[in-house]
């Protein structure tokens, strides 16, 4: 019954799935991602803010290519994030893309040495 309510649900929003593991990441990361830039869509930002959305964003693309099959997608929705946010922002001056990589960059390789055991 459930997965009847579940499936009609999904096909009004994408194709239906596949129920393997993941095609169901896929379409819960789509489906978190909609609901981000409606989130971001009723929200004012100022300058950091933005920034701050920006760096997110920048961030979730290194680490959603590893679990997302549709890439293409996925990078299509978390441009729209940008998107949104950049319309709703008083004052939207973005980093600057070496910026943002050495940044993530930098969280990644501390990410990596923490679940490193010792």
């Amino acid at each position: 019954m459930r997965t009847q309510k579940i499936s009609v649900l999904l096909k009004k929003r994408f194709a239906a799935p596949n129920w393997v593991k993941e095609s169901v990441i896929t379409t819960i990361v789509k489906l978190s991602l909609k609901s981000l830039q409606e989130f971001v869509r009723l929200q004012t930002f100022n300058r950091s803010g933005f920034q701050q959305i920006q760096l997110d964003i920048h961030f979730l693309k290194f680490t959603l290519k590893r679990i997302a099959e549709d890439e293409a997608a996925v990078d299509f929705l978390l441009d729209e994030v940008i998107v949104s946010t950049a319309e709703r922002c008083l004052d939207p001056v973005p980093l600057e893309p070496p910026i943002l990589d050495r940044l993530v960059q930098t969280k990644l390789a501390k990410t990596s040495e923490q679940s490193m055991p010792s």
